[in-house]
């Protein structure tokens, strides 16, 4: 394949700045490796409604989209496009006791998606607990 220079405009170069930066708590991440070898990163997202019992929605990044801001922090960060989607996973119960889990899944906007993860930070912070 020959070599080819890429025509960036100032419009395609806006396009490619535009990111979201998602900020969550080591304890919500969980690494593991997907059935192509892959290492991933899967990021639980706390139910908003502290009376909701339903499993906790989690979405999935490769490892290389996970950074840590320094040595012994307890948060992690990524970086998503402002303009793209990503996919919600649920586990669901059986509701039988023999039953088959099943997931369900839904896609949302990658703003509403920062909303969501970073919804810990609108709740007020309690005092004196130990």
């Amino acid at each position: 394949m020959e070599n080819q220079e890429m025509n960036v405009t100032p419009e395609t170069e806006s396009k490619n700045a535009e990111t979201l930066k998602i900020q969550f708590s080591r304890k919500l991440a969980r690494l593991f490796t997907s059935k192509s070898g892959k290492d991933m990163v899967a990021i639980k997202i706390p139910n908003e409604d502290p009376d909701d019992k339903n499993n906790w929605e989690e979405f999935v990044l490769p490892v290389t989209m996970v950074h840590c801001d320094h040595v012994g922090s307890k948060s992690l960060w990524a970086k998503l496009p402002a303009d793209g989607t990503t996919t919600l996973s649920r586990s669901i119960k059986p509701t039988e006791e023999n039953g088959e889990w099943s997931k369900k899944t839904r896609t949302v906007d990658n703003k509403a998606l920062k909303s969501m993860v970073e919804a810990y930070k609108l709740k007020p912070k309690t005092q004196n607990v130990r």
